[in-house]
């Protein structure tokens, strides 16, 4: 978001203007602008013209123009214009609203346009980085919600296989047992039966 030329006018006669970065048709249609205005009525309006954002403050018969990409916005710009409004009238007070001579301010207050408008670059520049870093740590966030997903479902997964482990060996445990026990047994009546026939023969 960049703000590339703005402007600072009396009626339609510029007072102060700083370029930055802009090519010269960027003045141009901003200074056609000015004939185009009604002065006697407060007004913030931003037009749109050959890719870029010509937005405009009328206070007092003066008029404050700044020419910005068309990311920057409507509100951006309305809020940057009322801040040079008041720098200026802070500066100048009556004696800006009463010059009538092209450029007259400029050498005053140019500088303060050309520190305003970088100042306002640097802090979109940090709100930029501290977007990108939000949207990080979102991201950041989605990816260890997954993993705690995953996580949970493992762990449950593995809580399922402990139980069924269990039933297993317990299962397992019992149809050894009966084995023993059907085997002990089978024993058991083989010897009887072996006793009672050894008994029988020796009786015999």
């Amino acid at each position: 978001m960049t703000i590339f030329y703005c402007l600072v006018a009396n009626r339609h006669c510029p007072l102060a203007e700083c370029n930055n970065g802009g090519d010269r048709k960027m003045a141009e249609v901003a200074q056609r602008l000015l004939k185009k205005l009604n002065f006697d009525e407060a007004a913030v309006e931003t037009v749109a013209f050959d890719g870029r954002s010509y937005s405009y403050r009328v206070e007092d018969e003066v008029v404050y123009v700044c020419v910005t990409d068309e990311a920057f916005g409507k509100s951006s710009a309305a809020l940057f214009l009322r801040h040079i409004n008041q720098l200026f009238d802070h500066e100048f007070g009556i004696r800006g609203k009463a010059t009538k001579l092209k450029l007259d301010l400029n050498r005053d207050f140019a500088p303060t346009l050309k520190k305003q408008m970088a100042l306002k670059k640097d802090l979109d520049s940090v709100k930029d980085n501290v977007q990108q870093n939000i949207n990080k740590v979102l991201e950041r966030g989605d990816k260890i919600e997954l993993l705690v997903d995953k996580s949970e479902q493992l762990s449950s997964q593995s809580a399922a296989f402990a139980q069924t482990s269990r039933s297993l060996r317990r299962h397992l445990w019992l149809q050894n047992m009966k084995m023993t026990i059907a085997i002990g047994v089978a024993v058991a009546l083989a010897l009887l039966l072996l006793f009672l026939y050894i008994k029988k023969k020796v009786v015999a």
